[in-house]
């Protein structure tokens, strides 16, 4: 999701969404990974988001048909081999993906259709969706909120441009879900607006709140369980905390990366990890803001953010475009999805690995064209990566990929 007018299918893969290894001589005595611990399954025209739920010994994917939406599935993947066990029809797309393991749920973002899906892992069936918004008269919707002047003629030009009327008027993107509440955490990204951050009650299937503050962009969620924070970031360069219990936005902190779009927290160091993506949003940003934003930081970076002052503890450089990152807290590893590039004709993307304490680069992994999302079977120590096709491979008819890698 590069901008807020840019074609709805582009804006989501930016922002969502193994033949030779590489390794830096930061590596020293620490054992690389080989071709040999890498598999590779092509399963699906479109593969997004993942999680591996320990319960049922399956990898779930969603994988949304952008032809025919109701072709939309979850994929239920044997762990170890990647092959299909079973397909479970959605009605429309889905993306994001949180799993409730213990309750048997695997929750969906339906980005574009403003709502969440819910599977049944045990019995592989669709559940009926929560609704989170309607549809609104986009120019409509603007005047309500006050925008007018330069801004208004803006955003109204690129609704002609595009040929939009009525939408959503936030796009869903990440979900996270909290076990001791029940509760979904799901940020909403604002078109023009200010973005929201929308809560469900599982408990009772529905929308419990709409919590507004979250500015321009909001994109990367993370959950400190046990200090019962919640953490959003958008694209201002800003890191915003919630409580979890009471719902409070208790701090709105200004942070030295402009546009962290996938958080992890890390409980054992009281840190927030985030991938800066680097790509130019400034257009979109300076006519929200209405000024010109001042960047902090060149991108394509990974960085280690405490959680309690929003204070930069150590940063790394990423490869450019950084998507998805995992933190393995077994083997204090964090692993970074690279694009490597925007509508490229041939994809390098990469997955690098880094050491969780020091952020040292140990090895990078060429996965092309695009590796995306991370799902990590601790014990097993296997981790899984979805990698989405260039514009070759989509113009081939290619299935985009799940590789499973043994640590």
């Amino acid at each position: 999701m590069s901008a807020p007018f840019t074609s709805p299918r582009t804006l989501m893969s930016l922002l969502m969404g193994a033949s030779m290894l590489v390794a830096s001589g930061a590596q020293g005595a620490e054992a690389p990974i080989r071709n040999q611990d890498i598999s590779r399954a092509a399963l699906s025209s479109t593969l997004v988001e993942m999680a591996f739920s320990p319960k049922q010994q399956a990898v779930f994917v969603s994988a949304p048909d952008w032809k025919q939406e109701t072709q939309s599935r979850v994929l239920r993947l044997d762990p170890t081999t990647l092959k299909i066990e079973a397909e479970i029809p959605q009605k429309v797309k889905g993306f994001g993906v949180a799993l409730d393991d213990a309750d048997n749920r695997l929750y969906l973002t339906q980005g574009f259709d403003g709502a969440v899906g819910v599977v049944d892992t045990a019995t592989n069936r669709n559940l009926a969706e929560i609704a989170l918004q309607n549809k609104v008269n986009l120019e409509q919707a603007y005047r309500a909120a006050g925008l007018q002047g330069e801004k208004l003629d803006f955003l109204l030009a690129e609704l002609k441009r595009f040929k939009l009327t009525d939408d959503y008027l936030y796009k869903i993107r990440e979900i996270k879900f909290d076990a001791k509440t029940g509760r979904l955490f799901l940020p909403g990204l604002g078109y023009g607006v200010e973005s929201v951050l929308f809560v469900v009650d599982t408990k009772a299937g529905k929308l419990e709140k709409v919590i507004p503050g979250f500015g321009f962009y909001a994109v990367g969620i993370a959950l400190d369980e046990k200090g019962r924070r919640v953490f959003v970031s958008n694209m201002q360069g800003q890191l915003m905390t919630l409580n979890t219990d009471t719902l409070a936005l208790t701090s709105v902190k200004e942070i030295d990366a402009d546009q962290l779009l996938n958080l992890v927290y890390d409980p054992a160091s009281n840190r927030v990890l985030g991938v800066d993506q680097g790509i130019d949003r400034d257009k979109y940003r300076n006519h929200y803001l209405d000024k010109a934003y001042t960047r902090r930081s060149t991108g394509h970076k990974l960085y280690a953010i405490d959680a309690d002052s929003g204070k930069t503890l150590a940063s790394a450089e990423t490869d450019e475009v950084p998507i998805g990152l995992l933190l393995d807290q077994k083997n204090q590893r964090i692993y970074v999805t690279n694009r490597n590039g925007v509508r490229e004709e041939h994809g390098k993307g990469t997955l690098a690995v880094f050491d969780a304490k020091t952020l040292n680069r140990l090895q990078t992994l060429p996965l092309p064209p695009h590796p995306n999302s991370l799902t990590l079977d601790s014990k097993a120590n296997a981790l899984y990566v979805t990698v989405k096709n260039d514009i070759t491979a989509t113009k081939a008819g290619e299935k985009e990929s799940v590789v499973r890698i043994q640590q």
